[in-house]
């Protein structure tokens, strides 16, 4: 979080959202998703075979590092919405984690859970970042949720964690 390449990324998506009506995908998301991330695993909500064998202190690093990661290519996107931002910000992500001293093997792990937070049909690492993405948006309480893309009228989101 101290990276000035993390922090430039991060400020070029709060200027993107600035007027931004809806969720935005800042600090707040990323600490978010990653306290729900934690939570499903701890509680085994999600299974996690690739964490299960590693020291808790090394896991929950990975799993806070994904989600703090997991939206920083989204300035790309308000850029080229042909971009997709989870391909750039696990690309833009690898430096990062290599900066911040993870090893190989934990860095494939963090990059494909980033690259694939947008697929509902994930397993493992990848699901566990999915639905805390999901799950850690208030939007149980917000004010313009029935003109949100993501929700129609009628389907209202449920509270999981």
């Amino acid at each position: 979080m101290r990276s000035p390449v993390y922090n430039d990324y991060m400020e070029k998506i709060r200027r993107r959202e600035a007027a931004r009506r809806f969720c935005r995908h800042d600090r707040g998301h990323c600490w978010e998703t990653a306290r729900a991330a934690h939570i499903l695993f701890l509680s085994g909500a999600v299974d996690c075979p690739e964490l299960k064998d590693i020291e808790a202190r090394a896991a929950q690093e990975m799993i806070y590092a994904a989600a703090f990661l997991h939206d920083i290519g989204r300035f790309l996107e308000y850029e080229d919405p042909s971009k997709d931002h989870a391909a750039e910000g696990a690309v833009l992500a690898r430096p990062l984690l290599a900066e911040a001293g993870f090893s190989e093997a934990e860095s494939e792990r963090i990059v494909s859970a980033i690259a694939h937070h947008r697929r509902k049909d994930n397993t493992g690492f990848d699901l566990l970042l999915y639905r805390a993405d999901k799950e850690s948006r208030p939007c149980f309480d917000c004010p313009v949720l029935s003109e949100c893309k993501k929700y129609s009228p009628a389907k209202k989101p449920r509270i999981t964690v």
